[in-house]
């Protein structure tokens, strides 16, 4: 789970910054607050395909919907076109720190190549690429932190006043935790349907540790370097001021964050767009060129602008998830020997 949503944004420290940082002191008590909301609501997700037995996206929409579900399709898939052109876009912000002449605008093309080649692989695979990230991105912000901490030059917090200041902290706190489960909802739904509830609740409960402890870590680095929320990698850019092997290997892993990312929405998109087109593999190059050319947008433009309003739209999708989950009272359906050769085939 919590590889799902290491993307360009929460890699590079983007995110953090927007959605935390800029509040100043406040940010931390609403951290706990985002963890609090990513486990209760991942465990739902994941709960919510265990009950429907998900498969795929229209299944999932039809559930949510009913007769309106090719609109919760439309809304959603755009959503996802949208995030996976920030990941393409930050690619290019990335590589434009260490290449010159126009090179780095390759770095897009090249992660959009890796990920529909990965989404070949099959869900399964998709999953172990997801986990690879996690030890060394967790490894990169704990050496980031230390090195903030001893080489700081003072604590520099932004002041969070007033009621309306402190009232929009709250709320993006709660955008960023909706946002993202919005954007992995299909693929935590695919990996509630083979796990035990006791096995749900635990993955939550481990991922919204480990994002907890991340967000602090990337919070107090950023104040203790304030130069770096101007960046639009404030991560790569505390770690090149520590050295430059460290800049280049968090540079590095992040990219790797980007790419698992792109692979999950390459895969969720595509597999939607198979049911049209029958061809996953056309689908998922077809997917690629769209946000290739919606990237051009540029990396800060798209996180700025459009992430609170596909936050917004989470907020009501999540809320949708979970009227409907509460409110059916369905027993989860018998796993067949046809649905694990349906899973293993994906």
């Amino acid at each position: 789970m919590f590889g799902s949503i290491v993307g360009a944004g929460f890699a590079s420290g983007k995110e953090v910054w927007f959605y935390f940082a800029q509040f100043g002191w406040v940010c931390f008590p609403l951290i706990a607050l985002a963890g609090v909301l990513l486990f209760l609501l991942g465990f739902v997700f994941l709960e919510f395909g265990k009950k429907f037995g998900i498969e795929s996206v229209q299944q999932m929409n039809s559930k949510l919907f009913g007769k309106f579900g090719f609109i919760g399709e439309i809304i959603f898939v755009f959503s996802n076109f949208i995030l996976l052109s920030a990941m393409l876009a930050g690619a290019e912000s990335l590589f434009d720190i260490v290449l010159s002449q126009d090179l780095y605008r390759f770095a897009s093309v090249i992660t959009a190549v890796i990920a529909v080649v990965i989404s070949w692989l099959g869900f399964e695979k998709m999953v172990k690429v997801n986990l690879a990230v996690v030890p060394a991105m967790v490894l990169i912000i704990a050496v980031a932190f230390v090195y903030c901490v001893a080489d700081s030059g003072g604590f520099i917090v932004p002041m969070a006043n007033g009621t309306e200041r402190i009232f929009s902290a709250v709320f993006f706190s709660i955008l960023y935790v909706c946002s993202n489960l919005f954007f992995a909802g299909f693929i935590f739904a695919r990996l509630g349907v083979q796990h035990s509830k006791g096995v749900n609740l635990g993955g939550s409960a481990i991922a919204a540790g480990f994002m907890i402890l991340c967000l602090v870590g990337m919070v107090i680095s950023i104040y203790l370097n304030p130069y770096s929320s101007m960046s639009d990698m404030p991560l790569v850019y505390i770690a090149s001021n520590a050295s430059y092997v460290f800049g280049i290997f968090t540079l590095v892993v992040v990219w790797i964050g980007i790419t698992t990312t792109a692979v999950s929405l390459v895969y969720t998109i595509a597999i939607w767009l198979e049911k049209y087109i029958s061809n996953f593999k056309l689908c998922s190059i077809l997917v690629a060129i769209i946000c290739l050319i919606i990237s051009g947008l540029g990396f800060g433009a798209i996180v700025s602008y459009c992430y609170p309003v596909l936050g917004v739209i989470g907020v009501l999708f999540i809320l949708r998830l979970l009227w409907v989950t509460l409110k059916n009272k369905e027993k989860p359906p018998k796993i067949t020997l046809k649905m694990l050769k349906n899973y293993k085939k994906s």
